[in-house]
């Protein structure tokens, strides 16, 4: 058995995560695109791009980060391995936990651990914002992420769909992902354990990294998948908080679009268009083969999210 359950294919699971980044932000802009398609909102158009692309930018950003982390985590190998060669004694700690070479892998990949997080709870900030601009009165009024749990909880408890998706989300992932912030941020930096092993064949240097045992505790269904006895690498769980992201994302849209739906004015929306573009004034919509009715183009989009 393996001690670790590690990311073994680097690269493989890379391009998977950057796919289905461009795969998230495709869900994100039907949804905006869907909402502009049935709401009676005058501005939407507009303000539905301008808070995707706030989405966009952090989605991408964690995804990047995710890259720089295997980069440096592949440098660091590299490097551990060229000072094994020139003294082999330099990677063994003399007094425990106080090798400066260690030290200072250890410290760099935490830091770029720790830019996932943050940047992943910001994703479900502005998604907090955009669907409080979808669904509150008061377009100007949008609040973060924690304090919409406690209005579906509440004012919106069974009154919308998205409710309980949104409450679901977050007693299972989001409001764990937000604790964590917060002690990172607030209380005090998290250290994992790393183990160093050098390969007998060519004396190349391969790091696991194990995730401390206060990040474990936050993320419990991230052992969904663990054996016992094993541990996981913190190139596992970086994986899974963005792969776990995508799937809360999708189960908010899923709602979402059933709440947009419900509510549909698109044919007043074909007959009376609403601005976009600018000031220009028309209804960009799919003609329905062998019929003369319409369907919103948001409706393709969907689509070719969900057949991805």
């Amino acid at each position: 058995m393996n001690r670790y359950l590690d990311i073994e294919d680097r690269n493989e699971d890379y391009n998977f995560i950057q796919k289905e980044t461009f795969r998230a932000e495709k869900g994100i802009r039907a949804i905006g695109i869907m909402y502009h398609d049935h709401s009676n909102d005058r501005k939407s158009y507009d303000n539905v791009f301008r808070l995707k692309d706030n989405i966009e930018y952090r989605l991408m950003a964690a995804t990047h980060q995710y890259l720089v982390f295997l980069r440096e985590l592949a440098l660091s190998e590299r490097t551990l391995h060229e000072r094994y060669m020139e003294n082999p004694n330099s990677l063994y700690e003399v007094v425990p936990g106080r090798n400066p070479y260690l030290i200072k892998v250890e410290t760099e990949l935490s830091s770029i651990f720790d830019s996932i997080v943050f940047h992943l709870s910001s994703v479900f900030d502005y998604l907090s914002h955009s669907v409080c601009y979808m669904y509150f009165t008061n377009k100007e009024k949008t609040v973060y992420w924690t304090k919409l749990a406690k209005t579906v909880r509440g004012e919106f408890k069974d009154k919308f769909d998205f409710s309980l998706a949104l409450d679901e989300m977050d007693r299972r992932f989001v409001g764990r992902l937000y604790d964590y912030r917060s002690r990172l941020l607030h209380n005090t930096r998290d250290k994992h354990r790393f183990d160093v092993y050098v390969q007998n064949n060519d004396s190349s240097v391969r790091l696991k990294i194990a995730s401390s045992d206060s990040v474990m505790k936050h993320f419990t269904l991230a052992k969904e998948n663990i054996v016992e006895g094993q541990e996981i690498t913190l190139t596992y769980l970086a994986s899974w908080l963005l792969r776990r992201t995508f799937i809360e994302i999708e189960h908010l849209l899923d709602a979402i679009k059933i709440d947009i739906q419900k509510n549909s004015h698109f044919q007043k929306n074909v007959r009376e268009p609403k601005p976009q573009f600018g000031d220009s004034l028309f209804t960009i919509a799919i003609a329905e083969p062998g019929t003369p009715f319409l369907r919103p183009v948001s409706d393709g989009i969907w689509e070719d999210y969900k057949s991805e």
